[in-house]
């Protein structure tokens, strides 16, 4: 494991919350938590970090959920608009949004779990998900660029990249239980810490 539970799960609970302070839907924020989990790697852990997109796949006790677009030749892809971002560090795949995919994909009644594993360990093909934790990732290099080109120079991102950093301790390091963010209209407003329990990991 590259890093602990409890951390995995700070770091998951910090964007999470953030998420939702900005209005978002932390089950689809997949952007928010790829780049602002790389983020916090670098500066506590100080391992290269990097954001991927594209298709992505797993097998989570046996249901399959995945990321992707079909595309007219009967194939799919991880260019389109259902896409998924995740983390890739020093020979991990690390998905910050994991715990959401209970909501991502609610029919399914997946538990909220840690997904972090070696990019070793990942399937050969889409079509090679044969146990539950088992992913397929396929990254797309120029879509995911073209995403993240708008996306990153909004102000708001970069000041909460920020605050997410400043927000995160490692563990046994107590946590803030809340921090105050400003609003647009520079008011103050108490954001709590939350996000799902966790159930293990995949």
């Amino acid at each position: 494991m590259l890093i602990k539970q409890t951390d995995y799960h700070r770091i998951y609970r910090v964007i999470n919350s953030l998420v939702v302070n900005e209005g978002g839907n932390p089950a689809y924020a997949c952007m928010y938590f790829s780049t602002f989990g790389a983020f916090i790697l670098e500066h506590h852990y100080k391992i290269q970090a990097t954001p991927k997109g594209g298709l992505a796949a797993y097998n989570l006790d046996g249901s399959m959920l995945l990321f992707a677009d079909h595309r007219d030749d009967g194939y799919v892809t991880g260019a389109g608009e259902n896409f998924h971002c995740w983390t890739e560090a020093d020979g991990w795949a690390i998905d910050f949004m994991a715990p959401a995919f209970s909501e991502t994909a609610s029919p399914l009644g997946v538990p909220s779990k840690m997904f972090q594993r070696p990019i070793s360990a990942m399937a050969s093909s889409i079509n090679d998900l044969n146990h539950s934790g088992s992913f397929f990732h396929q990254s797309e290099p120029e879509a995911t660029a073209g995403r993240f080109a708008d996306w990153q120079n909004l102000p708001m991102i970069g000041d909460l990249a920020s605050i997410a950093v400043k927000w995160f301790r490692r563990s046994p390091k107590q946590m803030l239980p809340s921090i105050s963010v400003e609003d647009q209209k520079g008011n103050l407003k108490p954001v709590p810490l939350i996000g799902n329990p966790l159930a293990g990991s995949w």
